[in-house]
């Protein structure tokens, strides 16, 4: 097991699981973001290293995130402003960017099981990874237009990708936040889980995946997730 300040990464039978565990139930401040990071880049070098099977991605406790410190996003979105004269954006933006939007590439599925609030930045790793499996209760959303930006960590083309167009407008721009049913209705979550099956489930579907599907391609995610939902059916 090694622990990151709050980002405790563990392997169990060829699997990684991430278990955030930073204050205010993974409030997203600048800590937050650093130490997110140095996991995230300690996971890329194992997954280039190593041959895994798959990643889960959980909040340690109650709540996945409860999303961003909105006085640091504030901070954040005022120092980190577009230059149009050069076109460049800023290098902490693309840096942070990266280690939300690699997951989708990763050789292995990457599963993130929400539990309780799932808001923001934190529903932008949630859309990131190939997977979102939601146990009931919980309750995610965007609520960013709220605060008169837009989700900038790749949440809003991967939301329109899983949810289609309309939905991903819905979710995006009213900022309501939504309950698991209709999380999963909306096509945002993948599978529904009862109380503390999340993981549980997430295990069984990378198992799933990893004895079937030979090697992992990213692009293919829909086709095995939808195989394994039909075996659960037989």
């Amino acid at each position: 097991m090694n622990e990151n300040n709050g980002m405790i990464l563990e392997e169990q039978d060829g699997i990684l699981t991430l278990s955030m565990n930073m204050p205010g139930n993974n409030l997203m401040t600048a800590d937050f973001f650093k130490e997110y990071e140095a996991v995230m880049a300690e996971i890329e070098e194992k997954a280039a290293a190593g041959k895994y099977k798959g990643l889960i991605i959980k909040g340690a406790g109650r709540h996945f995130s409860v999303g961003a410190d909105v006085d640091a996003l504030a901070d954040r979105s005022a120092n980190e402003t577009y230059d149009d004269s050069t076109g460049v954006l800023p290098e902490g933006h693309i840096r942070q960017k990266h280690f939300f939007t690699f997951l989708r590439e990763l050789p292995f599925p990457v599963v993130s099981v929400v539990t309780g609030f799932c808001i923001g930045s934190g529903s932008e790793i949630a859309v990131n990874s190939h997977y979102r499996i939601i146990e009931k209760n919980a309750r995610i959303g965007q609520p960013e237009s709220t605060f008169g930006i837009l989700p900038a960590l790749g949440g809003v083309a991967r939301t329109i990708e899983i949810c289609g167009t309309q939905n991903a407008y819905t979710l995006v721009m009213s900022g309501e936040l939504v309950s698991a049913d209709d999380a999963f209705a909306l096509g945002w979550a993948d599978i529904f889980a009862d109380k503390k099956q999340g993981v549980p489930e997430a295990v069984r579907l990378i198992e799933y995946i990893s004895a079937n599907s030979g090697d992992f391609d990213p692009s293919r995610y829909k086709e095995y997730i939808g195989s394994y939902k039909t075996s659960r059916e037989a």
